[in-house]
């Protein structure tokens, strides 16, 4: 069972230093604003994601196979018996590693913000800018403003 649990934590410090790469790619593709790039690197860290849950979900059922009671490796340590020093050592990489890919996170989640709110204000200028919005006669003869954007012509021919 040791074998198994430091082989699974393994694999997640693993899966967690590709998961830096990947974030660091994306938040990269976003400076240099490209979006399709972004999107699959986001489908590889999405999947990532999911494959590092089923091994957490691996460990949490090892654990609870070891002792029913047993929330967390800490509370079975003393099975774990001289395996427990790599074990803590493992965990405290993961650990790092995880503040690591938060704060990542909060980078690339800040930076794509920004670039929508950038987008959406150059699409309200250029509205503002490049649509003509003249008064016109109404229907009942006052002038009214036009609407700026394209409209379907009704009448009868």
């Amino acid at each position: 069972m040791n074998r198994r649990i430091l082989e699974n934590l393994t694999r997640q410090h693993q899966a967690l230093k590709v998961l830096g790469t990947l974030q660091q790619e994306e938040f990269a593709h976003l400076k240099d604003f490209r979006p399709q790039s972004v999107g699959a690197v986001e489908f590889s860290i999405q999947e990532l994601m999911r494959q590092l849950m089923a091994e957490r979900l691996e460990i949490k059922r090892m654990v609870q196979a070891i002792d029913p009671q047993a929330q967390r490796l800490r509370h079975v340590a003393g099975v774990l018996g001289e395996d427990w020093p790599r074990v803590q050592e493992l965990l405290d990489r993961i650990d790092a590693l995880e503040q690591a890919s938060a704060k990542q996170a909060e980078k690339s989640y800040t930076l794509a913000l920004a670039l929508f709110d950038q987008s959406t204000g150059y699409v309200n200028l250029f509205k503002k800018s490049f649509t003509a919005n003249k008064p016109a006669y109404g229907p009942r003869g006052a002038f009214q403003s036009t609407k700026p954007a394209p409209a379907m012509l009704r009448g009868a021919l």
